[in-house]
């Protein structure tokens, strides 16, 4: 039954929309401090944070939203976002979930920007099985809940009050500046790099969702993409020890910013930068032919 006590789509406020955003981030971070508490006594890291991550953190970040969402909000309907799960439609979206990472990684070594770094040191297979677990565990748990809140939730509320082209560009960059406090370092150039290469990410990620409506092929894209860049599956390495502590380790044969991402990483590099664009491209594309997204009266 649907909930008659919503407020009609379109109405919200600029001081409501700022204040529902505040409140589904406090969410966030609060359920991730929460988790992080409960599991702090598990002496093995890998199961510390596969219990944390995926056991804890990703349904009760999702679950919390829907509840804020429904009872305080109270603007739309968190099912909306959810949509249906296909079987044959997920298969195509993991399928090209690894496409992504695979064309990125292989872009760099086609062009000679990173090369193999040989591991001096056996990593062993507990040592590798607790990488894969931590890493998997990690990645599950930033797509699923990044997806939900950054897709989902803000961009409905940035919608009660915006046109979904506006929302979709607003809740982008959102997730680009959230990616600032990722940085071990502040330069001028690593903040643009980071910002700017979030925000398109973010803007990709949002026209999976658009295009095929149910926020968890975003979320498979998402998750996939994280496993391949921002842990040690995976990685650049700067020394010997760092590349004896990953699975699959490269070393960058270029200092270009543009090229390396800067202190952030490759996933904001000038190659993984165009592979957005690319995919961005192309949903724009079929979504116009389908008129899925950009209603005329909502496109201008």
């Amino acid at each position: 039954m649907q909930d008659d006590t919503r407020e009609p789509a379109g109405r919200l406020s600029l001081g409501k929309i700022l204040l529902f955003s505040l409140g589904c981030l406090s969410i966030f971070i609060a359920v991730a401090l929460v988790c992080g508490a409960l599991t702090s006594w598990i002496g093995s890291d890998a199961l510390r944070i596969a219990i944390r991550e995926v056991v804890l953190r990703a349904p009760l970040t999702i679950a919390a939203l829907h509840l804020f969402a429904t009872r305080v909000i109270r603007v739309y309907a968190p099912d909306e976002m959810y949509g249906k799960l296909r079987l044959q439609s997920l298969l195509k979206w993991t399928v090209f979930a690894f496409v992504l990472p695979a064309a990125a990684w292989t872009s760099y070594y086609g062009l000679h920007l990173v090369a193999p770094f040989p591991r001096v040191a056996s990593l062993g297979a507990e040592k590798m099985a607790g990488l894969l677990v931590t890493w998997i565990s990690l990645s599950i748990a930033a797509g699923l809940t990044e997806e939900v809140l950054f897709r989902g939730h803000l961009y409905m509320i940035f919608a009660a009050g915006y046109s979904k082209v506006r929302s979709i560009a607003i809740t982008s960059l959102i997730f680009g500046l959230v990616h600032i406090v990722m940085l071990p370092a502040f330069s001028v150039s690593d903040v643009l790099t980071v910002v700017v290469g979030g925000s398109v990410a973010g803007l990709m990620f949002a026209l999976i969702y658009h295009y095929s409506k149910v926020i968890w092929y975003a979320a498979v894209v998402h998750i996939v993409w994280d496993i391949f860049f921002i842990g040690k599956i995976t990685a650049i390495a700067a020394t010997q020890a760092e590349a004896d502590q990953i699975i699959l380790p490269f070393r960058l044969t270029t200092h270009d910013s543009l090229l390396t991402g800067g202190s952030f990483g490759v996933e904001a590099g000038l190659p993984c930068f165009v592979i957005y664009l690319v995919v961005i491209g192309c949903l724009y594309v079929l979504m116009k032919r389908g008129a899925s997204l950009l209603p005329a009266h909502e496109g201008r």
